[in-house]
């Protein structure tokens, strides 16, 4: 009988440590989910902000009389310059690929807009205005992925 002591305290000491490093990696893993979530979040924020600025730049510049040969290099300079080149090749490492291809799908309007006035395109032409109407549609379905990706969907609606 001498050794149940000795047993019962090491079991003890075993369940107790046990249950520390468990309690501890569970704590790490939620703490690191939610830093993830948290980064997602902040780069879909970034991006569709990126996007929105690139449309209002092309926007603008489409309604300005731009002489031809300074048009293509002042569209290009204003296409590039909120960075969404640069957070959608971040978004292909953290986002899950469902919001990667829509985020591609709303980049891809921009940049046929971007290209359809580097030829001379105006707001007035119906390719702009097509351009217009698919890039509203990209964007709804991309925020839409973003929201259910971020848990953010409304149970009734779906959006």
């Amino acid at each position: 009988m001498e050794w149940i002591s000795p047993v019962s305290t090491a079991l003890g000491a075993v369940i107790g440590v046990g249950s520390t490093l468990f309690t501890d990696r569970f704590r790490w893993r939620r703490e690191r989910d939610g830093q993830h979530l948290d980064l997602r979040r902040q780069m879909y924020g970034d991006y569709t902000a990126a996007l929105s600025r690139i449309r209002t730049a092309l926007n603008e510049c489409a309604q300005m009389d731009i002489p031809a040969e300074e048009r293509s290099q002042r569209v290009r300079e204003l296409f590039l310059a909120p960075g969404a080149y640069e957070i959608r090749h971040q978004l292909a490492i953290v986002a899950p690929q469902e919001v990667v291809d829509a985020a591609r799908s709303a980049f891809v309007v921009l940049r046929d807009t971007r290209d359809l006035l580097v030829a001379g395109s105006t707001v007035d032409s119906p390719a702009y205005g097509d351009l217009e109407d698919r890039f509203d549609a990209a964007v709804i379905e991309l925020r839409n992925v973003m929201r259910r990706d971020l848990g953010t969907v409304d149970s009734l609606t779906g959006r």
